[in-house]
């Protein structure tokens, strides 16, 4: 007789900014603390029924995207916060407090045809789906605002109607690419850019393509303001292809799957200091003036460069002559001397958070640092956080379970608890 395979019970909690509801805890003011998030027409504080896990998280200025994967293997779309551009479809155009799902016609004739939505992205006030299907090409969607060419559909007026973005006008070496044969690996998207890395089917070609803001050479190009259609960002990465990408306001960051760095954009803040002479690295994160790197090393290391006005490098500025250092982040050592296990971290617009385990323990805790202006910490104040600091679990609080993953936005944090 099969086993039924029991789904978990989960909670999504988060703190910070919410002027328009993006944390779905009910309200439009900003949480200090970490509350639970709510659901349309769920028990307070659960999930969806069936709801197995949150595959992706994406945040913008005011709103949150939530792709969920259900134990039917079934996967949805829901949305909160601001849609007053469009960024959570034509059916919603003011607020919503409450995680809703998102449905729109555009989405519906696509799933109509086997197209599942895979990967999700968003910026300031746009949002963008990756829908994929095992025999036909994939779709990318981009819904909101096209401040800055962000919707990538080559107009120069905003539309609240999702729409089909178009590759069909790029060549690589003097050939057209073909659009039914490209697969878009991942899709990152900061305040003002976004960024895909791609691979075509026939001869497994990686590229990275972008669009968007552009004239700080964060698109690798300088000459032009922005891009309202995707461009080339760089040509056959193939013999070292993409193991992760990241975008801060003005800059990109990419991990080559043999640990190296490119970055290229806004050098400002020191957000590129000295990173591409850096490797063993395997995960990279932005804040919007920052760069973190987790070396692949014993110790997990992470390191940090940028800006350091919230306290956002969890260390002290040890400066050099050109006021800028690369430098690992201070986690608080154990009384013996050892470090904490660093599971995964999460880069928020200027602040970062951790999954850690303590020396010698399988347990999981959250730590962050940097800007807290609107209690993304979750701290119960507002004040920077200079240093990293415990954050969950809490003394006192009710809430309990096993941390199943972290997620940091603009002035939001996000912790998945699973029991």
């Amino acid at each position: 007789m099969p086993v039924e395979t029991q789904t978990p019970y989960l909670r999504l909690l988060a703190a910070g900014s919410n002027a328009r509801g993006q944390l779905a805890n009910g309200s439009d003011e900003d949480s200090h603390t970490f509350k639970e998030c709510r659901f349309i027409n769920c028990l307070e504080g659960m999930l969806p029924p069936n709801t197995l896990r949150i595959l992706q998280l994406a945040t913008g200025a005011n709103h949150t995207l939530a792709l969920l994967e259900f134990g039917d293997g079934r996967r949805e779309l829901w949305g909160c916060g601001d849609g007053r551009k469009g960024q959570l479809g034509p059916e919603y155009t003011e607020q919503l407090t409450e995680f809703t799902p998102i449905n729109m016609p555009l989405y519906k004739t696509y799933a109509s045809q086997g197209y599942t939505c895979c990967l999700i992205a968003a910026a300031w006030e746009t949002s963008y789906l990756v829908l994929k299907s095992p025999s036909r090409p994939d779709v990318v969607i981009s819904m909101g605002s096209n401040d800055f060419g962000a919707l990538g559909v080559g107009t120069k007026q905003a539309t609240a109607t999702p729409a089909v973005v178009s590759f069909d006008h790029l060549t690589i070496e003097g050939c057209t690419i073909n659009p039914s044969e490209l697969v878009v690996e991942s899709i990152v998207a900061g305040p003002r850019h976004v960024v895909l890395h791609v691979r075509t089917v026939l001869n497994n070609v990686h590229t990275l393509i972008g669009w968007g803001l552009a004239r700080h050479g964060q698109l690798r190009d300088t000459k032009i303001v922005n891009y309202d259609r995707p461009h080339i960002v760089s040509f056959d990465i193939s013999p070292d292809p993409v193991q992760i990408c990241s975008v801060g306001l003005q800059h990109t960051v990419v991990c080559h799957k043999s640990g190296r760095i490119t970055a290229f954009g806004s050098n400002k803040k020191g957000q590129l200091h000295r990173i591409d002479s850096l490797g063993r690295v395997r995960q990279v994160g932005c804040t919007w003036n920052g760069t973190y790197l987790l070396r692949d090393d014993d110790e997990n290391t992470l390191l940090s460069t940028g800006s350091n006005s919230h306290g956002q490098l969890g260390r002290e500025s040890r400066v050099e002559e050109n006021g800028v250092t690369v430098g690992p982040i201070e986690l608080t050592l154990s009384h013996d001397g050892k470090s904490p296990s660093l599971r995964y971290f999460a880069c928020g617009s200027e602040h970062v958070i951790v999954a850690i385990s303590p020396p010698g323990s399988s347990d999981i805790e959250v730590w962050g640092w940097g800007w807290n202006e609107h209690g993304n910490l979750g701290l119960d104040h507002t004040n920077d956080v200079p240093k990293p600091i415990k954050i969950w679990p809490v003394e006192g609080h009710a809430l309990d379970g096993r941390i199943a993953r972290v997620w940091a936005g603009n002035g939001t944090s996000w912790i998945l608890l699973q029991t």
